[in-house]
């Protein structure tokens, strides 16, 4: 069975469709389709019930699906492997942007071990691909309760972000009230349904509903938007931790809307990677000064960072 085969196969199940299979195997689709029907072929079996309208997967289908990925992932390991990396096992991360220049950092000298792969994807995007088994750890802003496979890694406080040249500028902290008629750059709620979210509850809470200038699909683009002086925006905290050229970041004390932070792992945690993630993260918390609130108080269900810490160690508390 060809490694090829498999991975148009595993792309024809995860899109539903011969043509956006293609597309994400940079292919035409008739040699998709002729993967497929060579697969059928080899198994003797049929794996997708095709009409006009849908590409269905057959229950066949279902129970390749997870060896294929197995497959898969074993052979781009035996590669690294050849490449002469001995010992270090891939681990493939995706995070979520606003965690690249605080987190990252320390996350990734704490994988000696590993040999990382990191993506920027959005935390729809990524539940999608942890089910689907192309990362091993996501860096999200989603939360799915209860499961022991993910961790509180904070309940970031809100900032505003405003240009340099802004009345409130050179001011250490704003409240929301004062810039309701502002011009806000907001998420696409599609790309960070959370975060948006939880900028509409702030909003909200200060007694206005949001009225965008512009929807974007990343911080870097928001913040971009705010250093041009088009408006301001309301971020996660994490965000205010680096400087960015042109913008100013403002406390909002009274403001209790959060922005959520975790870390969701495969089923089980086949690499152990949980307890990784809390010490860097506390690290990072430690050395940066953010996050300061509980983010388990009142959810006492909801394992944190410092629960997997102990669990690693072996002194976790009882449930």
């Amino acid at each position: 069975m060809e490694l090829r085969l498999l991975r148009h196969f595993v792309a024809v199940y995860e899109e539903r469709s011969f043509t956006a299979a293609a597309r994400r195997l940079h292919t035409a689709q008739p040699p998709v389709s002729q993967a497929i029907a060579n697969l059928e072929h080899e198994l003797g079996l049929r794996l997708f019930e095709r009409t006009s309208r849908s590409v269905l997967p057959t229950s066949a289908a279902d129970v390749l699906y997870p060896e294929a990925l197995f497959l898969l992932r074993r052979a781009a390991e035996a590669r690294t492997l050849v490449r002469g990396d001995v010992g270090r096992t891939p681990v493939r991360i995706a995070a979520v942007t606003s965690a690249f220049p605080a987190l990252l950092p320390a996350l990734l000298p704490e994988l000696p071990q590993w040999d990382p792969v990191v993506v920027d994807l959005g935390s729809s995007e990524q539940r999608h691909a942890l089910a689907a088994g192309r990362v091993d750890l996501a860096i999200l802003r989603e939360w799915e309760d209860p499961s022991p496979d993910q961790i509180v890694l904070a309940d970031e406080r809100l900032l505003l972000a405003v240009p340099v040249g802004h009345p409130l500028a050179e001011a250490d902290t704003a409240s929301l009230r004062g810039v309701a008629t502002e011009r806000i750059v907001l998420f696409a709620r599609d790309r960070a349904p959370v975060a948006f979210d939880a900028i509409a509850a702030a909003c909200a809470e200060a007694g206005f509903s949001a009225e965008p200038v512009a929807h974007v699909q990343s911080e870097q683009a928001m913040l971009g938007l705010v250093s041009a002086g088009l408006g301001v925006a309301i971020v996660s905290e994490i965000l205010g931790l680096t400087p960015w050229p042109g913008v100013r970041f403002l406390r909002l004390p009274g403001t209790t809307a959060r922005s959520p932070l975790r870390a969701r792992v495969a089923s089980g945690d086949p690499l152990g990677l949980l307890p990784v993630v809390a010490r860097a993260f506390r690290s990072a918390q430690r050395a940066l000064g953010f996050g300061g609130d509980d983010p388990a108080q009142g959810n006492a269900h909801r394992p944190t960072a410092s629960d997997a810490e102990q669990a690693a160690e072996g002194t976790a508390p009882a449930p």
